[in-house]
């Protein structure tokens, strides 16, 4: 049974759904390839799906004369619409509800193991904005929360 509702807004309907084909795409890769190969061709086409989202945004951001290496410009450029993503009322880079995650946890163990691999883009968008991405709690591992902790390079 989908936890995907279609009376859900539908930014958060595309996350899930975008989260639902990456789950089936990387399960099959595991499946096919074993755990090892499968996992590597996963954090290799997620390295390169980062790259060009950061390619556009960094495109888009030259076009409207913001600065390519900064912090505020990744959220102004931001091509993933965070709604949907709940965070705790005093810390906003602390989230309790992710969208992903709620597609993923369906699948079980399974489905949270691919699913954390998606988490390291993460890595690549912040960082390729000027910040360093530590991640001590991540809900796709089993943690109640993501901490975000942010730090500029």
């Amino acid at each position: 049974m989908s936890n995907l509702k279609s009376s859900e807004n539908p930014e958060v309907r595309y996350a899930k759904l975008m989260a639902e084909l990456y789950y089936f795409m990387a399960h099959e890769m595991v499946e096919r390839m074993g755990n090892e190969n499968g996992s590597e061709a996963i954090s290799s086409a997620i390295n390169k799906f980062g790259e060009a989202r950061v390619k556009a945004m960094k495109a888009e951001a030259k076009e409207r004369g913001l600065d390519e290496d900064d912090i505020k410009t990744y959220a102004a450029v931001r091509d993933m619409p965070s709604t949907g993503w709940k965070h705790s009322d005093n810390n906003p880079l602390e989230i309790t509800y992710c969208p992903m995650e709620d597609i993923w946890s369906q699948y079980g163990k399974a489905g949270m193991e691919v699913g954390h691999l998606y988490c390291d883009i993460d890595n690549i968008l912040f960082e390729s904005f000027g910040m360093k991405l530590e991640r001590p709690y991540c809900i796709a591992k089993g943690d109640k929360v993501c901490k975000f902790n942010l730090k500029k390079l």
